[in-house]
């Protein structure tokens, strides 16, 4: 299945349990039923399952998503701007934009991005002892950061914005660093000692909850509490390593062949975690040959058979939503 197709499904999954989720809430306000409360329960988790799930598809067809961007970027906008599934792809859009680099120049460009942080949280610091409006210009002059991302005079809370904003871009472009392959031992080898921690902690905890059987409500209560917050802990540290590692899907591909780049302990944590998931492998051209079928797009025989040339789209739609978007007929062509 082509990965639009699989977000067109989605899209409609998420609006028809959306739209029966306000007519739930509708019943709910006029007769307060429990019954009618745990289904809202039962549909909101439905689509937070779902939304997670179009995450996972879209870093496992990570290699399709970033050919959407090359040669379909106005089917893929159309996508973004879809009412139920756009938030979820735009926050995703940034793993678009990953470049690999030589080990000098992506350590060189982090080391240059902590500076950077490093500046805006003095930045934010400074906010709290001024008083009155920020001149811009002073403000900039002295914090260089931020040149360019404040103009005029701004209240304190408006500076504190543009703060916060600067600092979430600079955080995707160190995102971008760590994952790749020079630098992504760096978060897998924190997040893989979490792990470690966690599942000693988990075993300790499900031990506890044994012992409490039996020896009264409150013991047995606290113990499950405790045993079920580990497991949720452990779960979101698990489930980050797969992000990571799907972020870089030629890096786990060659890690699965390779094991040499971990120490002994900490391989056999990434191991057990990266033997769950495995990045779809996509054939450019086969894959776009299919795209061009499925949109019925004309381009010259000569050119579809050129690795090198990049096409963009002459007239897409998306399909099967009934908030569909029609994309304008453009035509480009680049010589190989």
């Amino acid at each position: 299945m082509l990965l639009i197709d699989y977000l067109e499904e989605a899209a409609e999954y998420l609006r028809v349990q959306i739209e029966n989720r306000h007519k739930l809430e509708d019943q709910y306000r006029r007769i307060y039923d429990r019954d009618i409360k745990r289904e809202i329960s039962i549909v909101n988790r439905d689509i937070k399952k779902k939304k997670s799930e179009i995450t996972t598809q879209l870093l496992l067809n990570l290699d399709e998503f970033r050919y959407l961007k090359v040669y379909f970027p106005e089917l893929l906008d159309a996508f973004m701007e879809d009412e139920y599934i756009g938030k979820i792809i735009s926050s995703k859009s940034w793993l678009l934009y990953y470049k690999p680099l030589p080990p000098k120049e992506a350590a060189m460009k982090m080391n240059q991005l902590k500076m950077f942080r490093a500046q805006l949280k003095e930045a934010k610091k400074f906010t709290k002892t001024w008083v009155g409006t920020v001149n811009s210009k002073a403000f900039a002059a002295t914090f260089p950061i931020l040149k360019g991302r404040i103009t005029g005079k701004l209240t304190k809370g408006e500076v504190v914005q543009a703060i916060e904003k600067a600092d979430k871009e600079l955080m995707k472009e160190g995102w971008l660093l760590l994952i790749s392959d020079s630098l992504i031992k760096i978060p897998l080898s924190k997040f893989s000692n979490k792990i470690i921690r966690l599942r000693v902690a988990k075993m300790q905890a499900d031990a506890k909850v044994k012992y409490s059987r039996g020896r009264g409500t409150v013991a047995e209560t606290n113990a499950l509490r405790e045993y079920n917050k580990i497991a949720r802990k452990l779960a979101h540290y698990e489930n980050l390593v797969i992000q990571i590692l799907l972020a870089n899907p030629n890096f786990l591909r060659n890690m699965k062949k390779n094991h040499t780049w971990l120490s002994r302990d900490k391989l056999s944590i990434i191991e057990k975690v990266a033997e769950t998931v495995t990045p779809r492998t996509v054939k450019e051209r086969a894959w776009l040959n299919e795209m061009n079928e499925k949109l019925a797009i004309d381009i010259p025989a000569e050119e579809s058979h050129k690795p090198s040339a990049k096409k963009t789209t002459t007239s897409e739609k998306k399909k099967k939503t009934k908030k569909s978007k029609k994309v304008k007929k453009t035509k480009k062509k680049k010589s190989s």
